[in-house]
């Protein structure tokens, strides 16, 4: 009992003193800066030049978002390669060519593919890899083996600056809203 006691008495003891010790500092108050006058000073006399310097005008600023919805600067469209693989009605194999967060981004891309005479489609998915949300898969087929598929990229999409790989294309429900992944 007299061990209890002088346990919590030394602990309250040590409470109040850190208490104390926290709460004794007094806050200094910033100091104050004095401002101080402009003072102007005139100009020197004007001295003659041959001719005014050319004011220049600053561009405008464009919102980001607006850049990539504006069409009005003409994008210098390359010709589609031709290939020694067609793409197919059906067939297992696709190539994923982008993966965008917005359906308009994927369809602007599917846009531009389909200008150069590219089929394309778009496959939304759920938390795709270390992404979270909803994300909408750009892709390019069909093709009925992965070598056919892995040639068309190479003659047709990677001239056109287009990266991607091959997928199966029972991988587009994978990740579906609604969707079971044991396809």
């Amino acid at each position: 009992m007299k061990l209890q006691s002088v346990s919590l008495l030394g602990a309250i003891t040590l409470s109040c003193a850190l208490l104390c010790a926290c709460g004794s500092k007094e806050e200094q108050p910033a100091p104050q800066v004095e401002a101080k006058p402009v003072v102007e000073t005139p100009a020197p006399a004007p001295v003659q030049e041959a001719a005014p310097e050319p004011v220049q005008e600053e561009p405008a600023l464009v919102p980001i978002q607006s850049l990539s919805e504006e069409k009005s600067a003409p994008v210098e469209e390359r010709p589609a390669p031709v290939s020694s693989v067609e793409q197919e009605s059906s067939g297992p194999f696709v190539i994923q060519v982008s993966i965008q967060p917005s359906r308009r981004a994927a369809n602007s891309v599917v846009s531009k593919l389909s200008d150069q005479g590219i089929k394309a489609y778009v496959a939304e998915v759920e938390n795709p890899g270390e992404l979270e949300g909803t994300f909408y898969r750009v892709r390019v087929g069909y093709f009925s083996t992965i070598a056919n598929a892995q040639q068309f990229g190479k003659e047709v999409l990677a001239p056109q600056g287009y990266a991607g790989w091959v997928d199966n294309r029972k991988n587009d429900r994978i990740g579906q809203p609604g969707a079971s992944e044991d396809m």
